[in-house]
């Protein structure tokens, strides 16, 4: 109902704009949103925003950013993920978004029981020299995790015991550190090289002063499948 109202709002300054000068429209408020699809097994999913479908069936793993024009400077916002095919619900979640705030929105779960996950983003500009990140565990199956960045010695883990289905907090890593190599282990007290999940080397496509997302997910929608290390560009002041 709320995109209905907006639109009869315009159509109605339109007519009136046939008799006079229109008055300066305001300023929408707006809160944008990075969309995630990890659904294990399910190609494809489909979004509803407030009861609104999205256009097109998203693919997994693939990334799409939205804006949400909110009526006031905090409202809460309804998510669902469907089945692309039958149209089934996956999962529903009501959030509070925020004006001019950024977020990341991820479903994802275990065959017949999916959530929405959904975090601010973290926008200020990382230091000089520094690249900043925040991670999601989409890896069902696994046990938390560490992450390593430039090495495997203590100083250089960036990321310890994480959750599955959790977000880290945001952090900051040198710039040649993580382009050099990732480690991804399974959580323990001292690194264990039996224990490393995924090596990730010559990282070329990470820049200095940049933000991403990287989420721990299989590399499709087959759960069976070898598990990647997905890097996401985020937005940043």
């Amino acid at each position: 109902m709320k995109k209905l109202f907006i639109l009869s709002i315009l159509f109605s300054l339109f007519l009136l704009s046939c008799e006079k000068d229109p008055e300066p429209e305001p300023e929408p408020i707006r809160a944008y949103c990075s969309f995630f699809h990890f659904v294990p097994e399910l190609g494809s999913v489909i979004w509803e925003v407030d009861e609104v479908e999205v256009p097109d069936a998203k693919e997994y793993a693939e990334h799409f950013l939205g804006s949400i024009i909110l009526e006031s400077a905090a409202e809460n916002i309804s998510f669902t993920v469907k089945q692309s095919g039958n149209k089934e619900v996956l999962a529903s979640h009501l959030f509070q978004l925020e004006q001019d705030k950024f977020y990341n929105i991820i479903v994802c779960g275990t065959t017949g029981n999916h959530s929405i996950f959904i975090k601010e983003i973290e926008t200020s500009r990382p230091s000089s020299g520094m690249v900043k990140f925040q991670t999601f565990h989409a890896a069902n199956g696994q046990s938390s995790i560490d992450i390593y960045m430039g090495g495997n010695t203590a100083d250089k883990q960036v990321v310890t015991d994480l959750e599955v289905f959790s977000f880290s907090d945001s952090f900051e890593a040198q710039n040649f550190d993580a382009r050099a190599v990732i480690l991804v282990s399974a959580h323990s007290e001292e690194f264990n090289q039996d224990s490393v999940i995924i090596t990730s080397a010559y990282n070329e496509n990470i820049s200095s002063g940049a933000s991403y997302l990287t989420v721990l997910a299989p590399f499709t929608f087959d759960p069976e499948s070898d598990l990647t290390f997905w890097l996401y560009d985020q937005p940043h002041d």
